[in-house]
């Protein structure tokens, strides 16, 4: 057979070839988590970022007794933080608080109220007084059409030392020189650092036994530079 019908015919067996493997379907590549609740923005640079200064905030927590279902809440106050924007988007930030602020809002008796207050600072609970800061960064800001978030800040939660990935949903405004973010509840499971009074994994009884997961509400007022 002369070389260039040869040639003709390999060329046209490796054009079907790869026109067969480019239509069957069980090669198509699929998304292994499709991203339903999430919208495509073009990427934003980060040269010409705005710095916005936390002049106030707060992050609201909530603990649960297992079986009882009775629930304390308090707060954390949020001590300082920046924030970088970009053409009107939330790029990343730092956000600091302060683990000496824990405060328990449901307790109306004084007394009763300073005496949880002290225990949730002391070693069963936060240490405060060697672990006086928690600090969540960001460097991922994730858009959503969920109704009550718009954003989801994708970082790092540091608590007594100890560093673990978090996902934060959050409504962020953004009018003039001021932005304000604020997200629904989110859980954390406070095992991961290193916060296991009478938690499930160490084998408490269950009438004692308080829940690992623990709801937290995050809210922040930023002031442009």
């Amino acid at each position: 057979m002369p070389a260039i019908f040869r040639n003709t015919i390999l060329l046209a067996f490796s054009l079907f070839s790869f026109f067969s493997c480019k239509n069957d379907p069980k090669t198509e590549t699929v998304q292994a988590t499709p991203k339903v609740d999430t919208i495509n923005l073009n990427p934003v640079p980060t040269e010409g970022s705005a710095v916005y200064s936390i002049v106030e905030g707060v992050v609201e927590w909530s603990g649960t007794k297992t079986l009882k279902k009775t629930a304390h809440q308090g707060t954390i106050t949020v001590e300082s933080g920046e924030l970088m924007v970009n053409q009107g988007q939330l790029l990343s930030g730092k956000v600091t608080l302060d683990m000496n602020s824990i405060t328990v809002t449901d307790i109306k008796d004084p007394g009763e109220r300073r005496d949880l207050e002290s225990h949730l600072m002391d070693s069963d609970f936060f240490e405060a007084n060697n672990f006086p800061k928690a600090e969540f960064v960001f460097s991922e800001v994730l858009p959503s059409t969920m109704p009550n978030f718009n954003w989801v800040l994708s970082g790092s939660l540091t608590i007594k030392d100890k560093t673990h990935s978090v996902n934060i949903p959050v409504k962020v405004s953004i009018e003039g020189d001021m932005l304000r973010a604020v997200s629904p509840a989110f859980p954390i499971n406070r095992t991961q650092w290193g916060v296991t009074f009478q938690s499930g994994i160490l084998g408490t009884a269950r009438d004692k036994m308080i829940d690992d997961m623990v709801p937290l509400t995050l809210k922040i007022v930023a002031k442009k530079n």
